[in-house]
Order: C-alpha cells, then structure tokens, then sequence
C-alpha cells in the first residue's frame, strides 16, 4: 500500500488531498482543511495502472503547489496544527494571475470576514478580519480601533488591512500603522499581516501609495509574515526583526531602493522571499545584479521559498539563477507572473534535479510548447500553466500585473 497527503493553501482556499494505492484501487479523500472533506474510490484494470496513475497525480498535484501534509504544519487529516508557528505553505496567497483580482477569502489558512462592528466578534482564533474603507465611507481606521477595543483583539493571529485611503487613492497607510502600533499591547499574538488587500476596482496596484513599513517589525516582535502590496513609497528603512519568517512584496513595480533594504536586512529566520519586482512603466528600476546578495546565498540561512515574481527581465534571473549558490539551499523557485521567454527556459533546464529543489513555477509564461514539455520533464514539480497565446513574431511582452 502506498498513500500521499498534500496540503495546498492560497487566497481563495485552504484544502487537503490524501490519496491511498492498495493494489489496482485508489481511495481518494479531500476537501476543505478543517472538514472531513469527501471520499473516492477508483478501480483499475492492473496494479500496475493504478501505481502508473497514482504517480502521476501526484505530480501533477504538486505541480499545481500542493505540498506533502508530513512536516508542512498542516495534520493529513485536514486540520491546522495547534503549533503557534505558522505553516510554510501559508504563507503563499497568490498562486496564480486570476487570484490578484479578488480579495482573499482565506489567510494564513484561515478564513477571512470583513469586519463589521454592529455584529459580534467572533473567535479570532478560527478566522481573520479584514478592515477597509470604500470611496463613500472612511470606515478602515474607526472599526479597527472598534476591533481593537474588543476582547476579540486578545486572540487575533492575523489582520489583513484593505483599501485604507477612502476617496483620496494617495493616502498612505502611515495612520494605520501607528494604530497597530499604538496599540500593539491590545494585539499580543498577532502573527501575521496583509497591508493591502486592494482589487483593481479599488486601486490599481502600481498605484497603491505604500510608507515605511519597519515599525511593525518593532512594534510585534512575535510577527512572523508581513506581506504588502503596492509599490509607490514603499520602505524598509529598518529591515531587522529576529523571528519574522516570511516577506511578501506585491507590485507592478518595486523601487530598488526596497531590494536594497533587503539585500541589507537582519532576518535569520527568514523562510520564504516572495518579491514582485515589475517593470520600469511602474517604478522597477532593478536588475538582475541588484539581486545578487540574495542569489549568494548567504543572506538568509534558512530560507526555502524564493519568489521573484512579476518581472520583466526573468530571462536574465533564470540565465543566473541556475548557477548560483541560493538554487542548492532552496525547495522552491516561483518565476511565476513575469515575461519568461524560450531563452530563460533553456537554462531553467539545468537546475539541479537531486538537491533540495522540489519545484519551479513558472505560471505566465511566453515559453514554447516545446520547451514546456522539456521542463515538464524535469524531475521536480514545475506549473507551466497559463501560457502566452501571443505570436512568435510579436516583440510586446507583458508582466501579469502593471497597473
């Protein structure tokens, strides 16, 4: 008998999928993390089909990013660890290009409400409240404050801030920052933290207007995942905290003055680095050499998770990458959302294939049909998904999120 157990978490939902071979049959069981989930059975005609089938629904799980339950901090029956320390695979959110239109639904594996202050709170324990203002009501900052009072606030282990800037789109989220901070001893396990969960109806994302962000490292020293989205005004100005585990950077452009401030930064115990650098139509103004500190591989010790994602000089990433001593420490490289061409897939092919790396995301691509089948050859888990439709002769190539 063989049996795998996955778990796969992103902004629309957190799920396992545990699935049994016992000789030519599967047992298939899976749904929500936190339910019992539905079960399956399959019969094959041979054993030998079966395990045939078995193996590659695995792959093609993990593919999709799932990733096995045994040592993630998810339980394989589909219930969140009581451990404090976040799971790894939580701090993923957007997976793929459809997920940036929405706000989340889930965070950190939990469920997400936006919060109403006329209703009771519920056990924060069990969900996150998202707090934001629309163009008609300034609201963000009055019911966090509410949230704040309440003994809800004692137990909430993320917070997920949206559209902060009511009908002016360049107000920056420094008032809710001192908020937080001003109230910190009211937040006393909060572990996680999402500074703009803004659609595009809201604001484009090149248009967020960011602030310094480095009070909430001193602010909530037991913070381990700050994720961010917009790249205008955005700073690392004290990029120092012992226990933060995970950074997350959205952007349609990102200053390399922020990729600086991380190249220089103090977290070792860094897990996962997840960056969108964009274009230079929206304020990228890195390169490939900018990132050198990182690609080193010294930086961050523990790291297993490099996002470099959204960009559109990839190519060059992927041409360096492979060589560099960062790809033998890592369990997974997302090149996803950028402008990867067949010349940056070409030398994606020589990543190593029996060290650490589990997978390679290269979702939104510009890369041939004939070169995907090759890296889909490849023995590690790699999403192809959702490539160009553009002709070979059209030289326009476009990131999936600029403005």
């Amino acid at each position: 008998m063989k049996r795998c157990e996955l778990v796969y978490m992103d902004a629309k939902s957190s799920k396992f999928w545990n699935l049994e071979l016992n000789g030519s049959r599967h047992s298939l069981a899976y749904g929500r993390i936190g339910t019992d989930g539905q079960k399956k059975e399959k019969d094959f005609d041979s054993e030998e089909k079966a395990e045939a089938a078995f193996h590659k629904l695995v792959k093609e799980k993990m593919a999709k990013g799932y990733v096995e339950a045994a040592g993630s901090g998810v339980e394989s029956c589909g219930h969140v660890s009581n451990d404090t320390n976040l799971p790894l695979i939580s701090f993923s959110s957007i997976n793929h290009k459809d997920e940036v239109y929405d706000n989340v639904k889930t965070f950190v594996g939990k469920r997400v409400l936006d919060y109403d202050p006329e209703k009771a709170s519920r056990d924060t324990s069990k969900l996150i409240y998202r707090f934001r203002s629309d163009w008609d009501e300034d609201v963000c900052e009055e019911h966090l404050k509410h949230f704040i009072d309440s003994d809800a606030s004692l137990e909430a282990t993320g917070i997920i801030i949206g559209a902060w800037h009511g009908d002016d789109p360049e107000n920056s989220p420094e008032s809710v920052i001192k908020l937080l901070i001003d109230n910190k001893e009211r937040l006393p396990k909060l572990a996680a933290i999402y500074l703009g969960d803004i659609t595009s109806e809201e604001n484009e994302m090149s248009w967020i207007y960011q602030t310094d962000v480095s009070p909430l490292f001193e602010g909530f020293p037991q913070l381990q995942l700050l994720r961010t989205r917009g790249g205008q005004d955005l700073a690392l100005s004290k990029p120092d905290h012992p226990n933060l585990r995970a950074l997350a950077l959205e952007s349609g452009g990102l200053p390399v003055e922020v990729i600086r401030s991380i190249c220089t930064s103090n977290f070792p115990n860094l897990e996962y680095l997840e960056i969108w650098l964009g274009t230079d139509e929206y304020g990228g103004n890195s390169s490939v050499q900018d990132l050198q500190p990182i690609l080193a591989g010294k930086l961050f010790p523990k790291l297993k998770y490099l996002g470099l994602r959204n960009c559109d000089y990839v190519d060059d990433i992927a041409g360096v990458i492979v060589n560099s001593p960062i790809i033998d420490r890592i369990e997974t490289l997302d090149l996803s959302l950028g402008t990867l061409t067949d010349a940056g897939a070409k030398a994606l092919l020589s990543l190593p294939q029996n060290g650490t790396l589990k997978k390679l995301n290269i979702h939104h691509h510009y890369v041939s049909g004939s070169l995907v089948k090759e890296l889909n050859q490849l023995d590690i888990a790699v999403d192809t998904s959702n490539p160009s439709e553009m002709e070979d002769d059209d030289e326009w190539r476009f990131v999936a999120v600029g403005e």
